[in-house]
């Protein structure tokens, strides 16, 4: 048996001859082979066949994935055997518009419909049905049900007493015919019935019996007898159809104060009445209005569900939700603690501003514009300005001045073994203490100023006094410093 083997762009023929080829292997016209063909990939752009493809493998497994692939530049198509006896696409059938999928050699999906033994599925949604018809008992959503075996329809009920039985709120409504004497509609549980027109009650048929003409609340009842009215018994109110206002008119006797609305026969009683001193209009109960609705004033508003009019200026308010901003015109008196809060985002500050002066109080510091003063019992403790900072009361002389802990003048980083340190001069009692390697030559001194020598050695003075008033004045050595 002689093969044809093709393997990196070389062809071999074997038990025959060898033949050698690199690159493109290109023939115009027909192959007939008798024998196997063992290649790497063959690549087909089109294929006929005088029998079908055999796949054949010992076992499902190595069956697995075989089948037929379609590669073109942009992408490609399997159509293979997976296992569990299935054939696995990876794109979609399309097939010509007469034509159906079948099983079995019967049509199950054409273009327009399913066939006529798909009998069973579990669609959730359907389009716009022409007709249905149902054989047998019939659920739609829980709620309506069809009786095919007593011809009845619930909704709210799976066991309609009527042709037609409504169970909604546990009242029951039936429409239908018990018997061949006559129809009857209404509620065969404990509850009234009414015939409503235009959302009204027209004709309320209560349980105990009783039948109003119109809604007791809301009127609207006109009964017009066109033959004979017989009862045994007529009861009568003084209410009747309005075509202007409900108008209450005080007399020598009455005022109209008491006078207004009132409900009873269930709990207290309720009612909307006029009241004096002032007068105004009572009511027992709480008064709703609408969403988006508001009370006025005066044509003004005044207040709907969340805000109150710019006309609402004044209040007992004992208490408030967290305010987005606050401006008061006037003095303000605060009876409790102020608390600012807490932040991660800046830092919260407490503002005073007239005009021409603000101070800003924060957690980290006090900031004005201005001079600032701190004053305990009508007296200053601490005075600042862009030019001085003060401390203590010049008209205080005696108030004594602490300081606990180490100081330090004109240093930004003092000994800290130091308790007291001055970076240049100082004066004590009036008399100006200096630091210089020799008596001033310039500047002016008075009498008993003091100059330390800033480089003492042997034969040399501790310092230099002044004696005479002076520019730079008299200066004379003390301390005579001793040679060793």
């Amino acid at each position: 048996m002689t093969q044809l083997s093709i393997q990196d762009g070389i062809v071999q023929l074997i038990n025959n001859e060898l033949a050698n080829t690199t690159g493109t292997f290109t023939h115009n016209g027909d192959y007939t082979i008798n024998g196997n063909i063992t290649v790497d990939s063959i690549i087909v752009r089109n294929s006929l066949a005088d029998n079908s493809a055999d796949f054949s493998a010992d076992t499902e497994a190595e069956l697995n994935g075989q089948g037929f692939a379609w590669q073109w530049a942009t992408g490609s198509a399997q159509l293979q055997y997976r296992e569990g006896g299935r054939l696995w696409a990876s794109v979609g059938y399309d097939t010509a518009h007469d034509q159906a999928y079948k099983i079995d050699n019967v049509p199950v999906i054409t273009s327009s419909g399913l066939g006529d033994n798909i009998v069973n599925s579990r669609l959730r949604a359907v389009g716009t049905l022409v007709n249905l018809n149902v054989s047998g008992d019939t659920r739609l959503g829980d709620f309506a049900f069809f009786s095919s075996n007593y011809n009845r329809v619930g909704l709210g009920t799976e066991e309609p007493s009527a042709a037609i039985n409504i169970l909604e709120n546990n009242i029951s409504i039936v429409l239908g015919s018990p018997d061949i004497t006559g129809a009857y509609v209404g509620t065969d549980s404990n509850h009234d019935f009414s015939i409503v027109t235009d959302g009204l009650s027209r004709v309320t048929v209560k349980h105990s019996g009783e039948v109003d003409i119109g809604d007791k609340y809301r009127g609207g009842g006109i009964l017009n007898v066109y033959g004979t009215l017989t009862a045994t018994n007529i009861v009568t109110d003084n209410r009747i159809d309005r075509t202007h206002p409900l108008q209450f008119t005080a007399s020598k006797e009455t005022s109209i104060y008491g006078l207004g609305i009132v409900w009873t026969g269930t709990g207290p009683t309720r009612q909307l009445v006029m009241a004096s001193g002032p007068d105004r209009l009572l009511t027992s109960e709480s008064i709703e209005i609408g969403e988006g609705k508001a009370f006025y004033v005066n044509n003004q508003f005044v207040l709907n569900e969340n805000s109150l009019g710019d006309s609402v200026t004044k209040s007992n308010l004992t208490k408030v939700g967290a305010l987005s901003s606050l401006t008061v015109a006037g003095a303000t008196t605060l009876l409790g603690d102020v608390d600012a809060g807490q932040s991660t985002i800046k830092t919260r500050t407490l503002a005073f501003n007239d005009g021409t002066s603000s101070l800003n109080v924060t957690s980290t510091g006090i900031d004005t514009n201005h001079a600032f003063n701190l004053v305990t019992a009508g007296n200053a403790i601490l005075y600042g300005d862009v030019s001085q900072i003060s401390i203590g009361d010049k008209t205080l002389y005696n108030k004594p001045v602490k300081v606990f802990g180490k100081l330090s003048v004109g240093i930004n980083n003092p000994d800290p073994t130091l308790n007291f340190s001055v970076n240049g001069d100082v004066s004590i009692g009036g008399k100006r203490f200096t630091t210089h390697i020799a008596p001033p030559t310039s500047g002016s001194y008075v009498v008993g100023d003091i100059c330390w020598n800033a480089e003492p050695k042997a034969n040399d003075f501790i310092g230099w006094v002044c004696v005479a008033t002076g520019t730079p004045g008299e200066w004379l050595g003390f301390g005579q410093i001793a040679n060793q």
